[in-house]
């Protein structure tokens, strides 16, 4: 399935900026999980190259953004469980689009 979703300190993941998760605290957790791995930079238009990882085997790709991490791509509950041990680690929530 495809459908973006955010690991966000935020009630609302649009609001991330008002209790950001910072790039180290991201980079650190993101090194640590077991479940994903580091992959190709991507280039966002707006701050540049960040890193990104992934679940082994998904084409889901996980990226720090203004804050928050953005979830991308097609995945599977492989990604959703690591989306929701991230957020657990970072002391943070899982949210969709819609909320």
């Amino acid at each position: 399935m495809s459908y973006d979703f955010h690991i966000t300190r935020a009630q609302d993941w649009t609001q991330s900026f008002e209790n950001p998760i910072s790039v180290p605290e991201w980079e650190d957790a993101a090194a640590q999980c077991p479940l994903i791995e580091e992959g190709a930079p991507w280039e966002w238009k707006d701050i540049g190259l960040q890193k990104t990882y992934s679940v082994p085997g998904e084409t889901a790709v996980f990226s720090w953004r203004h804050g928050k991490i953005d979830i991308k791509g097609y995945y599977s509950d492989k990604t959703e469980e690591a989306a929701k041990v991230l957020a657990k680690t970072l002391g943070a929530n899982v949210l969709g689009d819609d909320d």
